[in-house]
């Protein structure tokens, strides 16, 4: 009591007085009960609650495109009360982002900056300049010179070639020196001089750090051998391994924002420079390739990176991801109609990026929406929406307003109760195809039955239909019929008995068992097998306030 008075309460400050004019109560556990003043229900005693007016119930019923069966309903707040809560609004606008593609990576050496140096002259390794890794050296700078036999005797064939001035000759023996190792800058400086080096130097070709060397002061050295490898970290790659479902979003030379969590989460921006064709049969994972400028040389090998990758940038109708609110039947929003009347709107949402979400469905480009204490509002309308949903689930079967049509869809849940006798009866099994029109009725009758009892009959009919459907033995198709006629009872006896009984249908009770069946006027056909049976009087008009308590008919039995 003190719940729905504190409620009462809130309504009083937060609704407008235009709603509060005219105002008639009800009582929730008796909506049939209607007074002009606040007071208590007379049959039970619970304090009564407002009821919406005829006016705004028709306002309510749906804006536009936004009217649907679920939807909550519109409330009007007062001015002061929008201002005292921090309602904020903000336009459903077009704006151009992609789809989020998050993962992992480690940064990796360039390895197109990468100089292997390799022996291609057996000789002596002699005034080594680069002693240990992670040497800095420059392009051009002196590495290490080699004392070599081979060499001396290919720079002697070098000079004498220029003394005969044959300028074949000369050019074959400069590309001799070349393929043993000598580099232009020491072949210019022999032929300059027209002396031979003894200990032939070697210079470093990329700017860069020594990462590999294999080779001391005085080593010999043999053709093909690694002698060190200069490595240029100006770039560097970054490997991502990229889920298999995300990388039909990604594409080559698309952007990367790249952060570094273990570097103060410094953020750089990379390229995608190339998509492995393979996938990783175990994690299920595609390596992705970027390129990343380290021009300061702060990132290094080995080091972690947090990727997200944004794709698919398109132009589409969005609100702030704030504005939405989550419930356990899906996204919805607040809208704001204008003059103190919001009213909460389901939606389906795209994708979200930049703390904006795509609205593919439920809401138009310039609607405004609530983006702050919308929970509040929505809180309001719900509990509202409650109040109708209890009056609505206590109203007797006998008032619940059903059309012809949808009658007829409920005669062919019964329609499949008698067929299921008949086969029972005369020892036929079931066709599928003749239960199938009454299992496919729910997809019309439960959205426009929501909230009241007979939801409840028409969710345990089908359930009892889908076991018939799939029943395999007699006893199972006994079952089936049985809790399909007992899900059904309360409306052929509370809900449409008359209709019923002038159609011939009549209820009958196995005593034994307590199972109920169907069947047209006829002499009594048992299908549970030899027990007692009897009928269950239809009555020809119902009580609304109160359920109709159904009594076995005198006389009109049978023992089998």
């Amino acid at each position: 009591m003190r719940v729905i008075k504190l409620f009462l309460v809130i309504l009083t400050l937060t609704i407008s007085p235009a709603w509060a004019q005219a105002q008639k109560y009800t009582c929730p556990m008796h909506p049939h009960y209607i007074a002009t003043e606040m007071g208590t229900c007379p049959i039970c005693g619970m304090d009564l609650v407002p009821m919406e007016s005829d006016e705004e119930e028709a306002t309510e019923e749906g804006h536009g495109e936004h009217a649907n069966d679920n939807a909550r309903k519109a409330i009007t707040i007062s001015p002061e009360t929008i201002q005292n809560i921090g309602v904020r609004t903000e336009n459903a606008t077009i704006a151009s982002f992609g789809t989020d593609v998050r993962s992992y990576g480690l940064v990796t050496e360039n390895v197109r900056l990468t100089h292997a140096i390799s022996g291609r002259v057996a000789g002596w390794v002699e005034d080594l300049k680069i002693t240990a890794v992670g040497d800095e050296v420059k392009k051009g700078d002196l590495l290490f010179t080699l004392y070599s036999p081979d060499l001396i005797s290919a720079q002697q064939d070098y000079i004498a070639a220029i003394a005969t001035g044959v300028k074949g000759r000369i050019n074959s023996s400069a590309k001799r020196l070349q393929s043993l190792g000598a580099s232009k800058k020491a072949i210019t400086e022999i032929r300059s001089s027209r002396k031979k080096l003894e200990r032939l130097p070697f210079y470093a070709e990329i700017d860069g750090i020594v990462s590999h060397l294999m080779i001391n002061q005085g080593s010999y050295v043999k053709p093909g051998m690694q002698i060190a490898t200069i490595q240029n970290y100006n770039s560097v790659w970054i490997d991502v391994s990229v889920a298999e479902k995300d990388l039909q979003f990604l594409a080559k030379d698309s952007k990367a924002t790249v952060t570094f969590p273990n570097l103060g989460n410094i953020e750089r921006t990379a390229r995608i420079d190339y998509i492995h064709p393979t996938i990783d049969e175990s994690s299920r994972t595609g390596q992705v390739r970027l390129v990343l400028d380290n021009a300061d040389g702060v990132l290094k090998p080995g080091a972690y990176a947090d990727v997200n990758f944004e794709t698919n940038i398109d132009k589409r109708l969005s609100i702030p991801s704030e504005a939405i609110l989550k419930s356990s039947e899906g996204d919805f929003v607040v809208i704001a109609l204008g003059g103190g009347k919001f009213q909460p709107q389901a939606i389906q949402t795209g994708i979200h990026n930049k703390g904006r979400t795509e609205i593919i469905k439920g809401l138009a480009d310039g609607e405004k929406v609530v983006v702050s204490s919308q929970f509040m509002i929505d809180s309001e309308s719900a509990l509202r929406e409650s109040f109708r949903k209890l009056q609505k689930a206590q109203t007797p079967l006998v008032l619940i307003d059903v059309t012809k049509d949808q009658q007829a869809m409920i005669d062919h849940l019964v329609d499949a109760a008698l067929y299921l006798h008949d086969a029972q009866v005369n020892g036929f099994d079931p066709d599928a195809k003749m239960l199938m029109p009454a299992l496919k009725l729910n997809d019309h009758l439960l959205p426009k039955f929501r909230g009241t009892k007979l939801k409840f009959i028409l969710q345990d009919a089908e359930k009892a239909l889908m076991n018939a459907n799939e029943a395999i033995t007699g006893q199972e198709r006994k079952n089936a019929l049985a809790e399909l006629v007992m899900a059904l009872k309360p409306w052929i006896t509370e809900g449409r008995p008359k209709h019923y009984k002038d159609k011939g249908v009549k209820l009958y009770l196995d005593h034994g068992t307590g199972f109920y069946w169907l069947q047209l006027e006829d002499d009594i056909a048992h299908p549970y097998g030899d027990g007692h049976a009897v009928e269950v009087e239809l009555p020809d008009e119902v009580d609304a306030e109160a359920p109709t308590v159904t009594q076995p008919a005198g006389g009109a039995h049978a023992g089998h």
